[in-house]
């Protein structure tokens, strides 16, 4: 099946953080990202900022504050990227920033590889789970009639590999480590989930591209179905 992106139907309010379905405004959807975050500890950081501050040289002489400060910039970079990146791909708009830059040069290599149709910032929901998440990239290979969807990440790194063998905080996650790849993945896959489940188009994978400082690396992630379909059974 061919995708077709839905027209307004459900729109996401961005101060907020809240989607709204046209016809079903009463339902308050949970966002991907909160719902795998529900399977791991929640990241408190006001302790971990302080912990830092307080035992680790490198951050000798700075403050809780400061750090959580920096953080939050971060986060703030993070969303500018990707807004100049879906300014490209929907306006044809140059990008500045130095990441979205990269991230843009990118995808014009990858796109070269076949013959595409791209989507951009796709909202994919349902309205039974009352869940709802955005995905940064939904592309299309018309040659070889295949899906795959892209999230732009500009994180420092990206860790397989988690503080003393952390994993989940619940059984639907405890074989899986506690660290940004696989939350990463987790997320890919439940986008996935919903694409396939109801929209009626598979996927032949799913990718992580890491916009780091001087490069960019696209990473496969596994497909987490049998953890999603676990996940999904609290909704």
């Amino acid at each position: 099946m061919i995708f077709s992106q839905p027209n307004g139907e459900i729109k996401l309010e961005e101060e907020a953080h809240k989607y709204i379905l046209t016809g079903h405004e009463d339902i308050e959807f949970t966002s991907v990202t909160t719902c795998i975050s529900e399977f791991f500890d929640k990241f408190d950081k006001e302790a971990v900022a302080y912990k830092l501050v307080t035992t680790i040289p490198k951050y000798k002489g700075r403050s809780a504050e400061d750090l959580i400060k920096e953080w939050d910039l971060t986060a703030t970079y993070g969303t500018a990227v990707h807004k100049e990146i879906e300014d490209y791909i929907k306006l044809k708009k140059a990008p500045e920033i130095d990441r979205a830059i990269a991230g843009v040069n990118w995808l014009n290599k990858y796109l070269q590889k076949s013959d595409y149709d791209i989507f951009s910032e796709v909202i994919v929901y349902c309205k039974e789970l009352k869940i709802a998440g955005t995905v940064d990239l939904l592309v299309f290979d018309k040659v070889n009639k295949k899906y795959s969807i892209l999230d732009w990440k500009t994180s420092k790194e990206i860790k397989t590999d988690s503080y003393k063998m952390k994993t989940g905080n619940k059984p639907e996650t405890n074989d899986l480590l506690d660290c940004k790849f696989n939350h990463y993945a987790l997320q890919l896959s439940l986008y996935r989930y919903l694409l396939e489940k109801n929209y009626d188009i598979m996927l032949d994978d799913q990718l992580i591209i890491h916009l780091d400082t001087n490069t960019v690396h696209g990473y496969l992630t596994p497909y987490f179905k049998e953890h999603i379909v676990s996940i999904l059974k609290h909704y």
